[in-house]
């Protein structure tokens, strides 16, 4: 995959029926990206479609995008992926400029820990990512607790040399307050991702919008799914805790060391409290063999690697926010 992100219309699949295209549009399915990032049993049970024929739609999907199959070092030399950055040095050095983009992300930690403020930089940031029409990406934002505040969007919005309103307009806020939001948020976010280029996928948190699931045997898939779409469309997934995220064993995966499904998680993050206004992070790349820490302060501007920083840039953060009253 490239290292921008982008969409190909289901035409490009000349072996694709036209009739079937309707089909798969009438699911939500209208990118070749998304199409190889589904499931060929849901295909099959909501289009009448034989099995293996989804079988072999889902596995020509993946190789008109070149996923899967035997690739030669200097081809992968070639699959630069970009990178969705922090804004925050410590994080982005040991990440190497950021994660990369298609990656599964959780975000661990305590009540107050700062997760949600996290996906605010990331959210912000992930504006910056390049697309291969030159658009401004956007990000989906599954709110389960009631905790998206605009007014942290603008602060580090500004404090990151962008435009304010700009930034939060490019937000697709999702507010997950009943039953079956969460189901019916597949189909919706494959019609975003294929609708608009969207860089991002914020669920603040996974487990209270897991309330929201018809059954909770419905987790495994619905994570597996994320899992897939990231790596066929580019779209970074990141998920927050408080605790763990276990998925039944019955999946046939085993747990990784942090209750996770290592094969959909690419990177876990943990946040600890360290007093009112820092906090510990230890970092997990789960492509490296190390983990990392570092010490995080919080000011007006979301999050700093210094205090020096923080005390220069939040000065100027309140300052924009006197002029703008927000």
């Amino acid at each position: 995959m490239s290292g921008k992100l982008r969409r190909t219309s289901l035409t490009d699949m000349p072996e694709l029926p036209h009739d079937f295209q309707a089909r798969l549009r009438a699911m939500g399915i209208t990118t070749v990206e998304i199409l190889a990032g589904s499931l060929p049993e849901e295909i099959s049970s909501k289009t009448d479609m034989p099995l293996n024929r989804a079988q072999d739609l889902v596995r020509g999907a993946k190789q008109t995008i070149g996923i899967g199959g035997f690739k030669s070092h200097a081809e992968l030399e070639k699959e630069i992926k970009s990178r969705l950055g922090t804004g925050i040095g410590c994080i982005d050095d040991y990440l190497g400029g950021g994660f990369e983009s298609g990656s599964v992300i959780e975000l661990r930690g305590p009540q107050w820990a700062g997760k949600t403020l996290m996906c605010s930089h990331l959210a912000v940031m992930a504006q910056l990512m390049e697309t291969n029409d030159g658009s401004i990406p956007k990000v989906v934002w599954y709110d389960a607790h009631g905790t998206y505040r605009q007014r942290r969007i603008k602060e580090i919005a500004f404090r990151m040399r962008r435009d304010p309103e700009r930034t939060v307009q490019n937000i697709v806020l999702v507010e997950v307050l009943r039953k079956g939001v969460m189901e019916a948020s597949l189909e919706t976010m494959r019609r975003l991702l294929a609708r608009s280029h969207v860089a991002l996928v914020v669920i603040d948190s996974l487990k209270a919008a897991l309330k929201y699931l018809e059954t909770p045997s419905t987790l495994t898939g619905y994570v597996g799914h994320l899992g897939r779409l990231a790596q066929t469309t580019g779209v970074s997934f990141v998920i927050t805790s408080r605790t763990p995220i276990g998925i039944s064993r019955t999946a046939g995966r085993e747990y990784d060391r942090s209750g996770t499904l290592s094969s959909v998680v690419n990177y876990e993050f943990i946040l600890h409290l360290k007093g009112e206004r820092e906090r510990d992070i230890l970092m997990t790349d789960f492509s490296t063999v190390s983990d990392n820490k570092c010490k995080l302060y919080i000011g007006h501007g979301g999050f700093f690697g210094n205090r020096d920083s923080r005390n220069v840039e939040a000065r100027r953060v309140q300052r924009y926010l006197r002029r703008n009253k927000t």
